[in-house]
């Protein structure tokens, strides 16, 4: 009880306005490729220097053969295009194509959800773990609850409590409503869904 106060305590109240908007909070705390695009980097920059010693090695009269380009290329001008190693090389190239399309495109997992303010310029992070302890700390005010227990899962929140009394389904109604004025007082910028379990006694 005096842990959920204290933490109400420290976390500030924000009032939901236009701020960012909801697409420009997502955009702002959109977790960077870092990774796969320096991979794809320093993939594309080794093809390209191998690439750039072949060319000016055969210039110079000096030829550096590190890939054996004459075997691809006799290799490549006796077999078919419908012949299943070709079919399967392709096959692979396109699903690396289309893996790093995806890796672009879908948005990853942040560590910080946004917050919406009262200020149009301002925007607001809170860590997951933080939000998931808020609305542990809330759900542990609501009176019968003996233990609760709250983790994120992308935009879905796991919330968890143990009571000692009997009747559960009316525990259950006003936890879920605690937990959802808490983060209707939170006011994320994109949707959490709320998932409650209550633990009567065994």
């Amino acid at each position: 009880m005096s842990e959920g106060r204290g933490l109400s305590e420290r976390v500030p109240r924000f009032v939901p306005m236009r701020g960012f908007g909801d697409g420009g909070a997502r955009r702002a705390f959109r977790p960077s490729r870092g990774l796969p695009a320096a991979v794809a980097a320093l993939a594309l920059l080794g093809i390209g220097g191998l690439t750039a010693v072949h060319v000016v090695s055969a210039l110079l009269g000096l030829p550096v053969k590190l890939v054996p380009y004459d075997q691809w290329a006799r290799w490549a001008s006796t077999t078919a295009w419908d012949d299943g190693r070709v079919l399967a090389v392709a096959s692979a190239l396109a699903l690396i194509g289309l893996v790093l399309i995806l890796i672009a495109a879908v948005p990853g997992r942040g560590r910080m959800v946004a917050l919406r303010t009262g200020d149009p310029d301002l925007m607001v992070g809170l860590p997951r773990r933080a939000l998931a302890r808020a609305l542990r700390a809330r759900a542990n005010e609501v009176d019968g609850v003996r233990e609760a227990g709250a983790r994120m899962y992308g935009w879905h929140a796991d919330v968890s409590v143990r009571t000692d009394l009997r009747d559960t389904a009316a525990l259950g109604e006003r936890v879920r409503g605690a937990v959802e004025d808490e983060l209707a007082r939170l006011a994320p910028a994109h949707h959490v869904s709320l998932h409650l379990r209550v633990h009567g006694p065994s």
